[in-house]
């Protein structure tokens, strides 16, 4: 068998055992992601304790949702919550300023709270 020869049948084996493993299916299988994607916070309450401010945010956490829990022993009849008193607007980044106020609307001056921020 000449060289030419030889080089045509090993050709066809090559191309033969390729089709083969190209045939084989793939296997069933799942996979299971668990975690958290942790960014650097940008909640500061520099100005006062009852003002929150949200400065450089990445808009992927514009709408954030906000608990707010009171550390008082015997919780108050008046609930606390946070609303919003300033917005920067659209773009890449925003800034926003937030106010601990009572079920009247009126600033919280003084007690110890808890707010949680979850984004979305």
């Amino acid at each position: 068998m000449s060289v030419k020869g030889i080089s045509v049948v090993t050709g066809l084996f090559f191309l033969w055992a390729g089709a083969c493993a190209a045939a084989q299916t793939a296997g069933q299988g799942t996979i299971y992601f668990t975690g958290a994607i942790v960014e650097p916070g940008c909640a500061t309450n520099a100005r006062s304790g009852a003002v929150m401010e949200l400065t450089g945010c990445a808009i992927s956490s514009r709408g954030s949702h906000f608990d707010v829990r009171n550390m008082a022993p015997v919780a108050s009849i008046n609930a606390a919550h946070v609303k919003l008193v300033a917005d920067s607007g659209a773009g890449r980044y925003y800034d926003q300023r937030y106010l601990l106020v009572d079920n009247a609307g009126k600033p919280i001056q003084s007690g110890n709270y808890v707010i949680t921020m979850t984004s979305p």
